[in-house]
């Protein structure tokens, strides 16, 4: 099932602002959060940057979903529960 990541884009103050808080961050699994929304906003696919992460594609469109509904600072919680369904 491909879903589409809706023409993903950040705007440049807050692609600087993940670049900023990627170059900060110590946790490997935010890095790889800001990465892909990076590498997103650069034209690649949620399947390309599952395949870059080793993650599966539904992961990138969670961290889509979570970054859009709630933005940069819960994408970078690990604290996040998901959904309950």
């Amino acid at each position: 099932m491909e879903q589409n990541t809706g023409g993903f884009t950040l705007d440049t103050l807050m692609r600087k602002k993940v670049e900023k808080r990627r170059r900060e961050v110590k946790d490997a699994r935010i890095h790889r959060r800001l990465s892909a929304l990076l590498w997103l906003n650069k034209g690649y696919s949620a399947e390309e940057v599952a395949d870059l992460l080793d993650v599966c594609p539904r992961t990138i469109h969670n961290w889509i979903a979570l970054y859009r509904e709630q933005g940069l600072d819960t994408l970078c919680s690990l604290e996040y529960q998901g959904d309950p369904g």
